[in-house]
């Protein structure tokens, strides 16, 4: 199957949320499907949660569109390289540019997930560089995240801009990855769940580093060849994605750790060539 028809689901939902359609988007989700944008700051599970998550980040944006560099997929997992760039309440033609992975799973042909990672602290630094007409935004935003998705996933959000990994830590870590040697591996992701996929493969490796570099190098020949071209941190997640010198073979890397620097779950999709998805017709 082609990938554009098996992740329609999950191609369809920049169309939606660029055109304001609330019941078009929520209804891409699987009936038990959640949303989690960014990572670590509250769940959305369910229909009526989903659509709360609309209500309080989507819906009151003037604009909302994605710019995708690069689409990396495999199994039921598609993860795409992208710039959310917004039109906010703080500006009325001045834009938000939010680098991030998102990550989508199918379920039963619908979108079983949808997970964002991006940076919430350059997000809160942009609106504060507006003066006034930016804390008025983040205010009247601040209202709406507390009434409407309630103190719990407020608390949750606000947790992603203090403590973390940070960029320092998160950096080491990504490299020791990078480096592919056994050792570092065994050391940071010995107790991990590890899930590497390219296509239509996907395989799951339970505390297994070990298969789990062999695999990747399967599909990327050396991943110590392949050189960090974007970095992401949020909270205690990590994501990168990695390119060999020509831009072609790519490596997608999504992951949580511990605060001692341990990764505890890593998902890594293979790419043999850039390409952008398409929508279905």
């Amino acid at each position: 199957m082609e990938p554009e028809t098996h992740f329609a689901p999950a191609l369809q939902s920049p169309a939606f949320v660029g055109a304001k359609d609330r019941d078009g988007w929520v209804g891409l989700f699987h009936d038990d499907g959640f949303v989690e944008d960014p990572v670590e700051a509250g769940r959305y599970q369910g229909t009526t949660k989903i659509e709360t998550f609309w209500d309080v980040f989507i819906g009151p944006q003037p604009s909302v569109r994605f710019e995708v560099d690069r689409d990396y997929w495999g199994g039921d997992t598609l993860m795409r390289q992208a710039t959310v760039v917004n039109i906010t309440q703080a500006h009325p033609t001045e834009t938000l540019r939010v680098p991030a992975l998102i990550c989508y799973t199918l379920r039963e042909g619908k979108v079983g997930s949808l997970q964002a990672v991006w940076e919430p602290q350059k997000v809160i630094a942009w609106f504060v560089g507006r003066g006034l007409s930016g804390l008025a935004a983040l205010s009247k935003h601040s209202v709406r995240m507390l009434s409407g998705a309630g103190l719990g996933n407020g608390m949750a959000f606000g947790g992603t801009l203090v403590g973390g990994i940070g960029h320092g830590r998160g950096r080491t870590i990504i490299e020791a990855i990078r480096n592919g040697d056994p050792t570092q591996w065994a050391e940071r992701l010995g107790g991990a769940t590890i899930t590497v996929a390219q296509e239509a493969e996907a395989q799951t490796f339970e505390s297994d580093a070990a298969a789990a570099l062999a695999c990747i190098q399967s599909y990327v020949d050396s991943i110590s060849q392949l050189a960090v071209s974007q970095f992401i941190v949020c909270g205690n997640h990590l994501a990168a994605f990695l390119n060999d010198d020509k831009g072609e073979r790519g490596l997608a890397l999504m992951l949580q750790v511990d605060g001692h620097g341990r990764v505890q779950t890593m998902r890594a999709i293979a790419s043999q060539a850039p390409r952008v998805l398409g929508p279905r017709d």
